[in-house]
């Protein structure tokens, strides 16, 4: 919907562009927004042969590139497999070509607007000078695993603001039963309303109009009450700049979610409800604490102390409800550690390697480990065990920890 009708219609001072990242663990049909997309495509081109100027499954290397596409094309979605690599990439901050798409992706998320305009790019060699163009509605979706996206996400990423501007959608839950009837063709209705959209988003977009999208005074009071959630958040995370960019632009994603729905039922005269203002702010919102949970667990690329200190926690508590079947077999008397409250600091090593916030720490691996674990000592959350007791009782002879406080 953002592909097609985010030039189109607008909001006051914004388009309806939207970027979106699907985070899923493996296996678990994330290739449906890749194919469910394409078959809705292609049956929409059998009436409306223009319906394949709104969708580009590109892989965009540079921001250039980008912006010579959206020259000619003003306005499509970029539908991007395993996004997270393209983050990982960004992260290096070694690569020209990484850094001028980061910076491009971050420029025309505000250019949407009638008023918009995605300045150009000028090189010493002119043949590469990128022109400016007014009013791109460049949206972008995303699908990628937990582990790529969140550990490949620096602080530079959250305090320029690019993150604050995706709406991440996390699907935590387990890999569903096979589809043995799978829909192969979108039906009818469905196509013959997505022709509808488009042919009217064309008509528009020649013409050079973009209507404004109206709200209902119940969508509005929803939508302004939310306006406050996010600005009261913003002032409780203080200087945490991670917490204060996942807010930052929560209301303006929720509002363009919510007029694009408004769009998709009535083209002619899109008008937000307030059950679609409701499920923009769901939608946001769930996204957004997923984003803020992970922060606190100290999964967040480069991390922060007191999101280290949470995931030396969250792991002790993993540890004591492991079952049996799953207790490492160089621990000959986990269970029994485990009955007392005692987690074993070689369990902490092992589960935080691969931890970008751990890694990448400036003291390595080891020394942002120790700090966390004495930041929870020091907290009173954890007690390291004498080496006496552990030898005496458990026949253990590395480090320990009795877990004192887990809330």
């Amino acid at each position: 919907m953002a592909g097609i009708a985010g030039r189109s219609w607008h909001i006051p001072d914004s388009g309806l562009n939207l970027y979106v990242v699907l985070v899923a663990r493996s296996a678990i049909g994330k290739e449906a927004m890749h194919s469910g997309i394409s078959k809705l495509l292609s049956a929409a081109m059998e009436q409306f042969p223009d319906a394949e100027d709104r969708v580009d499954f590109s892989d965009f290397v540079s921001g250039p590139a980008l912006l010579k596409v959206c020259l000619d094309n003003p306005c499509f979605v970029n539908v991007a497999g395993e996004i997270g690599h393209k983050f990982l990439a960004m992260s290096k901050g070694n690569d020209p070509s990484m850094r001028s798409f980061q910076k491009v992706l971050t420029t025309l998320y505000s250019k949407s607007g009638p008023d918009g305009v995605a300045g150009g790019m000028t090189y010493s060699n002119r043949e590469n000078n990128v022109a400016s163009t007014r009013g791109v509605a460049f949206s972008l979706i995303g699908e990628t695993t937990p582990g790529t996206f969140y550990e490949a996400i620096t602080d530079a990423m959250m305090r320029d603001g690019l993150m604050s501007r995706f709406c991440v959608i996390e699907y935590a839950g387990d890999r569903p039963a096979r589809n043995r009837v799978p829909v192969q063709r979108p039906p009818k209705a469905l196509i013959d309303h997505t022709v509808l959209v488009m042919r009217h988003a064309d008509v528009l977009q020649r013409a050079g109009n973009s209507p404004e999208v109206g709200f209902t005074e119940d969508a509005r009071a929803l939508l302004d009450r939310f306006d406050v959630e996010c600005h009261s958040a913003i002032i409780a995370a203080d200087d945490d700049e991670s917490q204060r960019a996942v807010w930052n632009r929560a209301h303006l994603n929720a509002l363009r979610i919510s007029a694009l729905l408004a769009v998709g039922d009535n083209p002619f005269f899109p008008t937000v409800s307030l059950d679609q203002a409701s499920y923009a702010v769901l939608l946001v919102r769930h996204g957004a604490s997923a984003f803020i949970r992970r922060i606190q667990a100290g999964d967040i690329g480069e991390g922060s102390d007191g999101g280290r200190e949470q995931k030396v926690l969250a792991l002790c508590k993993e540890f004591l409800c492991l079952p049996a079947n799953k207790m490492p077999s160089w621990l000959k008397h986990g269970a029994e550690m485990k009955g007392v409250g005692i987690v074993p600091r070689r369990y902490l090593q092992h589960r935080t390697q691969r931890l970008t916030a751990f890694e990448n720490h400036k003291q390595g691996h080891t020394g942002a480990l120790n700090m966390a674990v004495k930041t929870a000592v020091t907290n009173g959350y954890l007690m390291e065990v004498k080496k006496d007791k552990l030898v005496e009782e458990f026949n253990f002879h590395g480090q320990a920890y009795r877990v004192v406080d887990l809330n």
